[in-house]
């Protein structure tokens, strides 16, 4: 009876953890998507695009304001379109694919754990684990490619590897095609990346297990991936022959390599960032290194997961152009084997490593208290907050105090589940800060929405449209129009070079001219100048020539040019 007591317990227990930990993602992830407005440029344009293929019905050639925009194949697009059409066109809609995808994701490192023989409580520690990066954090609920596409990844690696090490040759060969078709919809999300991170992954791992079988299992898996792309592929390559030329030499091979690729950074980059990408978790790494080396692991799958993280990180760190978001794929097997290592450092009953990590997060968050005090009272041609947020830079003390308190218990608490726990819950409170007390100037900068719904009333059908290249997709999106004339290029340059498309550029010759045509009257039409603040050199002045009503909130400005309607 006591024996089958413990067990109902710790049945009841996991049940529970279970849920908090299922209650937290809602919580966190789902239920603020809302709040923000849409920042440009991603989100803006991640909205736009599939807002453009409902429309026009044309889910197979990506456009943006109606030009063709071939940097990304059109399964990121296709996941935010069927979004919008269950929960309508809002900010809830357009995140919550990228949200979905960090969850599903969480779910894929408890499948991989469950189903390789560890406890269904240390999967559930590495699916928390994996939900409580900063990284994840902040890239699952924005509006980013990112988060999809390295959920479909992750997914592959684990079918794969389960797929590699089942002995029932059916449900083998099931994770094996269901490897194939994760892989097939991350190249469909993000393209060639999704042959070449996965690829030297799998290579690696046979080589160095020597089990050469798993190469031609990889070979499988890419057939079965490519049948997955196929369908689309030979769709756009019939109707835009030119897709795969430039979706391969200039969005991979060029900005992988050219000395001029977009975001360049140095090598170590990543490295660099790594600790605040992976905080809390990554001051216990030394624990966790100490915990698996003193208990006897699944060394086939140890090797695995470490490849699955180094390999991809120095393929990132070697290419010219970096940004933080695309070392995500690398955070699952990350936390694997950081909550695995972990939990087995606290089952030897030693606490120095474990209780090191504690003491440097407490100390970075200190540091990072005093950073902002610093600047708001020591800097004041530069403050984080301006005198009407005072209760913002309140709520972020609060909020940085409140995660240096949650980050000393674990040190103190004994029960390992309740350690994890509260480093886990650690992360909630920065959220809180990044989610609900962002500086206004910060805000502002990254979001024209507000400008734009304050003018749109204003603004008639037949009004002609100019935008810069920045805030074109916002305008789009809550303008609802496509008939947008360009001040700049940008990353519409491509599109602009069909002859149907060309007159859609207009520079700063372009502008002038229609401006002028409007003060002498040839021109009957309204005409709306949106951009950021200032715009492109010397454009203030010309816009500034023709009067016109010009809105303004130090970062973003609209001019607008519109006769008022005789009165009767």
């Amino acid at each position: 009876m006591n024996i089958q007591a413990q067990e109902d317990s710790l049945q009841h227990s996991l049940r529970a953890a279970t849920f908090l930990v299922v209650l937290a993602y809602i919580l966190i992830y789902l239920l603020p998507l809302g709040i923000r407005p849409l920042s440009i440029p991603d989100e803006t344009r991640y909205g736009e695009i599939p807002h453009e293929m409902i429309t026009t019905g044309d889910w197979a050639v990506p456009h943006l304001i109606g030009l063709r925009y071939f940097e990304k194949p059109p399964m990121g697009y296709w996941l935010n379109a069927i979004s919008l059409k269950v929960f309508g066109e809002n900010n809830f809609a357009i995140r919550f694919s990228t949200a979905l995808a960090a969850g599903l994701s969480a779910w894929f490192v408890w499948l991989l754990l469950t189903r390789i023989g560890y406890a269904r409580r240390n999967a559930l520690a590495a699916a928390a684990v994996y939900l409580s990066m900063t990284e994840v954090l902040i890239v699952g609920t924005i509006a980013v490619l990112d988060t999809p596409f390295s959920f479909f990844l992750t997914g592959g690696m684990v079918l794969f590897y389960l797929s590699a090490n089942d002995p029932a040759r059916r449900r083998a060969l099931a994770y094996l095609i269901g490897s194939g078709v994760f892989f097939g919809m991350a190249f469909l999300t993000k393209g060639f990346l999704a042959i070449v991170l996965p690829g030297m992954v799998l290579f690696v791992y046979s080589l160095v297990q020597k089990r050469y079988i798993l190469l031609w299992r990889s070979v499988l898996a890419a057939i079965i991936a490519v049948l997955t792309i196929l369908p689309w592929a030979l769709i756009i390559h019939f109707r835009e022959p030119d897709f795969w030329h430039y979706f391969f030499w200039e969005e991979h091979i060029r900005r992988f390599l050219e000395p001029n690729a977009q975001h360049p950074e140095p090598m170590y980059f990543f490295v660099l960032y790594l600790p605040a990408m992976a905080f809390p978790w990554l001051a216990y790494l030394p624990a966790a290194i100490a915990g698996l080396r003193q208990r006897a692991q699944n060394t086939d799958f140890m090797r695995y997961i470490l490849l699955w993280f180094f390999l991809p990180l120095i393929f990132f760190s070697v290419s010219r152009g970096k940004l933080t978001t695309y070392i995500l794929p690398i955070f699952a097997p990350l936390a694997a084997y950081l909550s695995l290592g972990i939990m087995e450092y606290l089952k030897t009953g030693k606490t120095r490593l474990f209780t090191l990590g504690s003491v440097i997060n407490s100390l970075l968050l200190i540091l990072l208290l005093v950073a902002a005090i610093y600047q708001q009272y020591y800097e004041p041609d530069n403050p984080l907050f301006v005198n009407s947020e005072a209760n913002k830079l309140y709520i972020m003390m609060f909020c940085i105090a409140l995660t240096i308190v949650l980050g000393v218990l674990p040190a103190i608490l004994k029960a390992t589940t309740v350690r994890l726990s509260i480093i886990a819950l650690t992360i909630i409170p920065l959220f809180a800060f990044f989610t609900l007390v962002v500086p206004h100037s910060t805000l502002a900068g990254k979001s024209p929405i507000p400008m734009i719904t304050k003018v749109k009333p204003l603004i008639k059908p037949d009004t002609i449209i100019v935008t810069d290249s920045n805030v074109v997709r916002a305008v789009a999106w809550i303008l609802k129009r496509t008939d947008i004339y360009l001040l700049q290029k940008g990353e519409l340059t491509y599109g602009l070079t069909y002859p149907e498309h060309k007159d859609r550029y207009l520079g700063s010759e372009g502008i002038s001219r229609l401006l002028q045509e409007y003060s002498s009257g040839q021109e009957k039409r309204g005409i709306a100048v949106f951009c950021e603040e200032p715009c492109q050199p010397g454009l203030n002045q010309i816009l500034d020539q023709h009067g016109g009503k010009h809105f303004s909130d130090a970062q973003f400005a609209v001019w607008l040019y519109q006769r008022e309607a005789p009165h009767e």
